[in-house]
């Protein structure tokens, strides 16, 4: 498994501008996503980490805290980075993480076509497919 550094920021940090740059090119650039969309008032309140591959930032994701449950969200590699195993290594050290600090559960809300992604790291589909930003999602869990 690829080594992955991670760097924990709050909304309010200097660097959060990296952030703000990783989420423009993923999600902006290549899925059309309008800007307003890529940033809301949880920012303010939800665990923010930076990826690193030692050298660089790769990617970047965030956390929002619902009672026993984390949700994963906006989790964002740069395009040169991935089939790397940096996004892997990641959830699982996060996992690993919030649930020694109380959490039971993580869930996401991935796009679609990037569900198996989060399969191979141990998540299984819940509910229906739905829209979000004019993208199909789906509710995927992992429990602790």
């Amino acid at each position: 498994m690829s080594y992955i550094h991670l760097l924990k920021l709050d909304f309010n940090d200097e660097d959060f501008f990296i952030i703000e740059n990783i989420r423009k090119q993923v999600f902006t650039s290549e899925l059309n996503i309008p800007e307003f969309e890529l940033f809301d008032k949880y920012d303010e309140t939800c665990d923010h980490y930076i990826l690193f591959n030692g050298k660089q930032a790769v990617g970047s994701i965030r956390f929002f805290k619902i009672k026993d449950e984390i949700k994963l969200e906006r989790m964002a590699i740069l395009p040169e980075f991935r089939g790397k195993n940096y996004g892997k290594s990641t959830i699982l050290q996060l996992a690993e993480y919030y649930r020694k600090i109380g959490y039971s559960k993580m869930i996401l809300d991935a796009i679609l076509s990037v569900k198996d992604f989060y399969k191979k790291c141990g998540f299984i589909e819940e509910g229906e497919i739905f829209k979000r930003v004019g993208i199909d999602h789906i509710r995927m869990s992992l429990k602790f």
